[in-house]
């Protein structure tokens, strides 16, 4: 792409050193990496993207051993976003038919720990996606009691 628009901006020293560090970190000269830095930001922010959030909280991205139970069976998974209205939770690959039959058709139960003691947890699957062996499940939360939303509220602060 040709660029032909030149900007200017007055800036603080710190800011100046802060841009530099950041371009000689990644190989950059200063303006690529301010271009790029520009570039990301209105990416994030541009009202009109296709991708904007939709969820109605927000997620928090972590890493919690849990527990999946469907079907009379239980198997072992991480849970990778958390919020107030669910999970995403990454199983073994064999237990996915199992725990999604389709949508509104399947529910499951997960346990996992936070601080302040063990959250159990139903909820209905979603969103089904491969992810390194593994199969990611995005799920909504159907069932919790005011002590498990307290926990995941606390936890998610």
């Amino acid at each position: 792409m040709r660029k032909e628009i030149t900007i200017c901006f007055r800036t603080t020293e710190e800011l100046r050193g802060a841009l530099e560090a950041f371009a000689r970190q990644g190989r950059r000269t200063l303006s690529s990496a301010v271009e790029l830095i520009l570039t990301d930001y209105v990416k994030k922010n541009d009202e009109s993207s296709d991708q904007q959030e939709r969820r109605l909280y927000p997620r928090k991205h972590a890493a919690i051993p849990a527990y999946v139970k469907t079907g009379g069976s239980e198997y072992g998974a991480v849970i990778i976003d958390l919020s107030l209205g669910g999970i995403r939770v990454s199983v073994p690959g064999e237990c996915v038919s199992r725990i999604y039959e389709g949508p509104g058709k399947s529910q499951f139960e997960t346990s996992f720990t936070l601080p302040g003691g063990t959250v159990t947890v139903l909820c209905e699957p979603g969103r089904v996606m491969p992810s390194n062996g593994n199969v990611d499940v995005g799920a909504t939360f159907i069932d919790a009691d005011f002590a498990n939303y307290q926990r995941i509220q606390q936890y998610l602060m």
